[in-house]
């Protein structure tokens, strides 16, 4: 198995997840005893934070490109950024780094056009579902359309990820206000809901709605660690 290279702390809650559905999926693989060879370079999530709410697009993509290069230092064969967001910076990686990167948003597109899905209802931060960068990304893959909230929803979405999420903090009044959301996502014509925030995954979970859930968080695990078992 390929050595994993993640660039995670973006948030450490959801980085946690990536290293356990990593080590599962090396498990039930390789069997026995066996775990993932991986590296987690966590970045410094308040020094991110701060460039991605001044928009210090340059900073942030910086902070990331940094933590490619020295996880190319420790001899990594494959890379994942573990953020939504953060996949703002894949491309100045792999311009930075001759290593393959697993893309987040390949892998969302894929599952997307895989099960036949043309509406998915996007929930994330405000850059995910605000900023063009995110739907133009998975556009240039998927033929659907992405619905997103409407502007309350969306800042109870924002609220709830920066607030408690990237804490760990999972309640059920904010799970009974995100699946209000996807309610009201469904009535307009979600087909879907594209967990697009890779805490999101702390919150909602398949069971709690009839709609095909898209969890960013478990399709790039899977994806990586599919890739690093490749020859």
């Amino acid at each position: 198995m390929k050595r994993i290279g993640l660039i995670g702390g973006v948030s450490p809650a959801s980085t946690e997840v990536y290293y356990r559905l990593i080590n599962a999926a090396a498990k039930a693989a390789k069997g026995g005893d066996h775990s993932a060879e991986l590296v987690i370079y966590s970045l410094d999530f308040g020094v991110i934070l701060a460039h991605y709410e001044a928009a210090d697009w340059p900073a942030f993509k910086a902070e990331v490109v940094r933590a490619a290069e020295r996880l190319r230092a420790a001899d990594c064969e494959v890379l994942g950024i573990c953020s939504n967001t953060t996949q703002l910076a894949a491309d100045a990686v792999a311009e930075a780094v001759d290593l393959p990167i697993v893309r987040l948003i390949d892998t969302l597109a894929t599952a997307l056009k895989a099960a036949g899905r043309q509406r998915p209802l996007l929930l994330g931060t405000p850059f995910v579902m605000e900023q063009p960068f995110y739907r133009e990304t998975l556009a240039n893959q998927f033929a659907g359309q992405c619905l997103v909230p409407d502007e309350a929803n969306r800042l109870e979405i924002s609220r709830v990820i920066f607030e408690e999420l990237v804490n760990g903090t999972v309640l059920e009044s904010s799970r009974s206000a995100y699946l209000k959301t996807i309610a009201q996502g469904r009535a307009v014509g979600a087909d879907s809901v594209i967990l697009g925030c890779t805490e999101i995954t702390l919150l909602i979970k398949q069971d709690h709605t009839d709609l095909p859930v898209f969890d960013t968080t478990a399709l790039h695990a899977k994806a990586i660690a599919t890739a690093a078992l490749k020859p």
